[in-house]
């Protein structure tokens, strides 16, 4: 089956949405904050989010205390060019392609900043070595944004760049380089590995809360969050296994439960690459095929079936689908390929029936409302 990965860097996106979620793994203020960014600016994903964030707190924390250093004329007109720069960078960050290019794309933020504090160190009498501590502050964002390892590309230069923002160029400058770029690193890969195995952690938590158990297909909470995602021309098909009750009470538990593994199996391998299946509860199982329509659907059903059959089920299933149309809610289509279902059972199970796409669809669908194509297929 084509289930999109649960396991990744972001939730999955819901059509519309133009910007990647805040992966699971955020601690909760990054995620609060985050979710507070107007729209414009959380394009890119956390990483561009949190360099622009990197960007505007350096340059703030400048503002507010370069006054206390008393810089002259041409201390100002340096930061008035330095902040200048920043402000372009900022506006090109939002319309930039980031989600085409590398992950590590964004070190070009701790890479900006720490330009910055070199030509204010070079460029200003007052101001000079005053900031180095956010070299620091650079390499924590690249250990917690950026992939694994990425703190090793960005320190060639960054050991030049900290040299010229400090001041005259003294043996215990030289030491006390050699001394932070080793806690640079340091900082920046524990903070990698830490990130890497809370996103781990996360990523599997995301999973077990969105896969049933028995048959490792989708549950009913993966299946509700899809739902909303559907769009005219998907189907819903509701199939449910015929005579299970039965099953379970002539040949027990376990077997039964050996059957929906191998029905949940049967789905995950042989539906289309974009449809997707969940259990929905009991016996019964819920398969949303995108851009299909009510005849291709029941052709996917059909051969559904008679796969099932040829690896000898141990039991038939009947199915009910139902097509979204403009005026037809995804909700609405579910109650109806019920309704569908359950005219199957009613016509001698082993078959698949059609309910209408029509206005007014939910819980008054009725029989009479329902089509049997199954000398169409």
């Amino acid at each position: 089956m084509s289930q999109d990965p649960v396991i990744g860097a972001a939730a999955p996106q819901v059509p519309g949405d133009d910007h990647p979620r805040v992966p699971a793994w955020a601690p909760p203020w990054l995620r609060g904050g985050l979710a507070h960014v107007p729209s414009r600016w959380r394009g890119g994903g956390p990483a561009v989010v949190a360099g622009r964030a990197l960007l505007l707190v350096t340059g703030t924390l400048v503002a507010l205390t370069v006054w206390v250093l008393s810089p002259g004329t041409g201390d100002v007109l340096v930061l008035a060019g330095v902040a200048a720069a920043a402000v372009v960078l900022l506006g090109a960050s939002s319309v930039l392609p980031w989600q085409r290019w590398s992950p590590r794309a964004p070190i070009v933020f701790p890479l900006a900043v720490m330009v910055a504090l070199a030509v204010l160190g070079r460029g200003t009498e007052q101001v000079a070595g005053a900031y180095v501590p956010f070299f620091v502050l650079c390499f924590v964002y690249v250990g917690v944004f950026l992939p694994p390892h990425t703190a090793y590309g960005l320190l060639p230069a960054a050991v030049p760049l900290y040299l010229l923002s400090s001041e005259a160029l003294e043996p215990t400058v030289v030491v006390r380089t050699v001394v932070v770029s080793c806690t640079w690193l340091l900082v920046a890969e524990l903070l990698a590995q830490l990130a890497r195995r809370q996103r781990a952690a996360a990523d599997v938590l995301v999973r077990d809360a969105r896969t049933d158990p028995l048959t490792t297909i989708g549950n009913r909470r993966d299946l509700e969050d899809r739902m909303v995602r559907l769009v005219p021309g998907d189907t819903v098909v509701v199939c449910d296994l015929d005579h299970f009750k039965q099953l379970n009470d002539t040949r027990g538990h376990a077997f039964g439960d050996q059957v929906l593994r191998e029905f949940g199996a049967m789905l995950a391998t042989h539906l289309r690459r974009d449809d997707y299946a969940a259990r929905f509860g009991g016996e019964e199982f819920v398969l949303l095929l995108h851009a299909s329509g009510t005849g291709p659907a029941m052709d996917v059903v059909e051969r559904l079936r008679q796969t099932w059959c040829d690896g000898g089920g141990a039991t038939t299933f009947s199915a009910g689908c139902a097509t979204l149309d403009e005026v037809t809610s995804a909700q609405q289509a579910l109650v109806a390929a019920d309704a569908a279902l359950y005219a199957a059972k009613r016509e001698g199970r082993n078959c698949t029936r059609s309910a209408e796409a029509a206005d007014g669809w939910g819980p008054r669908v009725g029989a009479d409302s329902v089509r049997d194509l199954s000398h169409e297929l």
